[in-house]
């Protein structure tokens, strides 16, 4: 049986969705602080929900109950810029301090672990590979790399059973869809007719991969990936202002694009996929075609809503 902490959330329906269809047994454990719990509904009883805290190692034990292995999604996500320390510091106790106990329960209860970690370590460069130096920029960054750094401790200390997963900024749709993440907001405003708004010229560059396509990364290197090893996930690397464009072309040309020249983008980063892709794992899908699917997918919640 497979156990994913923070499976109710953005990745995690996606995973669970892709569990179902093909018959396998799955066991979902999350504190619902990030996600709906509407999320969980559409399971109809063919999984076992815990609601429960990765910071709580009592809780937590419960979930690792005949279980072989772990997809560890569970953390706190970036907090906005200018927000108070104590929430950073959150963060950190989610991130680092969760994922020790994830480590160590399995540790103890030998199961494989695919860890979640963020292609935001890097920071700034173009072409970053696995190898490449890391400099996170952010909290969060931070906290997924000192994760990390943990994992890797528990390969080399203990020989756990560990990969870990860098990703690239996700959208696309799926039943616990996020519209924080820059491709989703774009798509949702740009249906709205609202403005797309760039920071200075848009040429900063971010990594991006379908949500679907990450959660089938979660399952092939749960089942392929080499313990000890990194893998970045993606399917293909934009600068935003082209996004914008792309955007607006594909979901509503009428949709004005704004550079807000005088206020600076945040950092650009370009990363290299080409140790997952040779390790065997092919995204299926496109920018464009994660547009056009997410607009339509929005589009058809609309009408339904409007009919019933």
């Amino acid at each position: 049986m497979i156990l994913i902490t923070g499976g109710n959330g953005y990745i995690g329906t996606a995973i669970t969705e892709m569990l179902i269809k093909n018959g396998k047994e799955f066991r979902i454990f999350d504190n619902l602080s990030g996600s709906s719990p509407l999320n969980l509904f559409y399971l109809n009883d063919r999984a076992e929900f815990i609601w429960g805290d990765v910071r709580n190692i009592n809780e937590l034990k419960t979930a690792f109950k005949d279980i072989d292995s772990v997809i560890h999604l569970a953390a706190r996500l970036p907090a906005a810029p200018g927000l108070v320390d104590e929430i950073n510091e959150n963060v950190k106790s989610v991130n680092v301090d969760g994922t020790e106990n994830v480590l160590e329960l399995a540790r103890k209860y030998d199961t494989r672990v695919v860890f979640a970690s963020t292609c935001n370590v890097y920071g700034i460069g173009m072409n970053l590979s696995e190898t490449s130096e890391v400099r996170p920029l952010n909290p969060y960054a931070e906290s997924k790399l000192e994760a990390e750094k943990m994992c890797m401790e528990y390969y080399k200390t203990y020989g756990l059973d560990v990969v870990i997963i860098r990703l690239s900024s996700v959208y696309g749709y799926s039943i616990g869809v996020r519209f924080n993440l820059v491709v989703n907001y774009f798509t949702i405003r740009a249906l709205m007719n609202y403005p797309l708004t760039v920071f200075g010229r848009g040429d900063n560059w971010r990594p991006f991969v379908h949500v679907k396509d990450a959660a089938k990364a979660f399952l092939y290197f749960l089942e392929k990936g080499r313990a000890g090893e990194t893998y970045n996930v993606g399917s293909e690397n934009c600068k935003i202002g082209d996004l914008a464009k792309k955007v607006k072309r594909i979901v509503n040309p009428k949709a004005r694009i704004v550079f807000v020249e005088d206020k600076e983008p945040e950092f650009s980063y370009h990363v290299d996929f080409t140790k997952a892709i040779k390790a065997g794992f092919k995204p299926r899908f496109s920018l464009e075609d994660g547009v056009k699917e997410l607009a339509t997918k929005l589009v058809h919640l609309k009408n339904y809503r409007l009919s019933d």
